[in-house]
């Protein structure tokens, strides 16, 4: 389809005026909010599919296990998202009352994030720079294999999968020359060049290459809003007693659970619908994804929404 053409026949005014009707409500509707959440996203794993499906034997290994990657970060991504709505759907007390779980929310919101910065990592923020994503796919795959390492045995007992101590063995030092011998290696931190040290050097099992906070100044995603709504659901993540005294503080408000659970929902489906948009974007930017003529109303709703949300984040961060 002509992107141009297309574009000229839908009704973009009138869709968006149908998505957002003048309303007296404090806030927008939120089971719209989240079929629009829905709907980006569920688009996000179609352009997915869509990458998969190029004829396989036309690739070099390395582009198919490029786009593989893409494909398995966006199925990660898809299913928290199914995921956090269902979590949207209110818990009942014993008496009836409805409250929200803000602390499961928060988790999943902070994991989608993350999914969408490794992403970033990976292919748009690289800038095309072979060399650098050749490094970060190294380092990636290496945290990867670290990691089945240390617990592939567990994984094994659940029948997840095979586990080869021997060969992933090889496969890390594999990964260490390549890592140690890429000409973009000098511009990794410090941190990161003295755990390829160590990890050669057999004094460390695990590798963290990537800061987030670091990933949001880089990405397109406004750093301060992001930035500090990133501490806040990592807190519910690593700090139990954060979380538990949270809780408890919910509770103590039960009478004003109604009015406190449109607030959150709220403020959480808005980072939500900034992330997908900013992924959603960035996927189809980076290889200029098509696809087939009966998705077209579809991706210029998503288009529209998408620039719609990205634009009220940065206006109101």
């Amino acid at each position: 389809m002509d992107p141009i053409e297309s574009f000229e026949k839908f009704d973009y005014q009138g869709y968006m005026a149908s998505q957002f009707p003048l309303s007296e409500a404090k806030n927008p509707d939120l089971s719209r909010l989240l079929n629009h959440f829905d709907k980006i996203t569920a688009l996000l794993m179609d352009c997915a599919i869509q990458t998969v499906k190029i004829r396989k034997e036309e690739m070099d290994n390395v582009s198919i296990l490029h786009n593989n990657t893409r494909y398995i970060i966006v199925c990660n991504f898809r299913l928290r998202a199914i995921n956090l709505i269902k979590v949207f759907n209110e818990i009942v007390d014993i008496d009836g009352r409805a409250v929200f779980d803000e602390a499961t929310a928060n988790i999943i919101t902070r994991s989608l994030l993350e999914s969408y910065l490794v992403y970033f990592r990976l292919y748009n923020g690289c800038g095309g720079d072979a060399n650098l994503q050749e490094l970060y796919f190294n380092l990636y795959d290496l945290s990867s294999v670290l990691q089945f390492i240390k617990y592939g045995k567990a994984m094994q007992g659940a029948q997840v999968s095979s586990f080869n101590e021997g060969n992933l063995k090889v496969q890390v030092k594999k990964l260490l020359a390549e890592i140690k011998n890429n000409i973009k290696f000098g511009t990794l931190s410090p941190a990161v060049k003295e755990s390829i040290i160590k990890i050669s050097s057999g004094k460390q099992d695990y590798l963290s290459f990537i800061n987030f906070n670091k990933l949001i100044r880089e990405s397109p995603l406004p750093t301060q809003f992001l930035t500090a709504y990133y501490s806040y659901a990592s807190a519910f993540a690593h700090s139990e007693g954060f979380s538990s005294k949270f809780t408890q503080m919910i509770f103590e408000s039960r009478e004003r659970w109604i009015e406190m659970n449109a607030n959150l929902k709220f403020r959480m489906i808005y980072i939500c619908l900034a992330v997908s948009s900013q992924f959603f974007l960035s996927y189809t930017q980076y290889d200029k994804t098509e696809l087939e003529d009966e998705k077209e109303r579809d991706v210029w709703e998503v288009v529209s929404l998408s620039n719609y949300y990205l634009t009220a984040l940065q206006r109101n961060k």
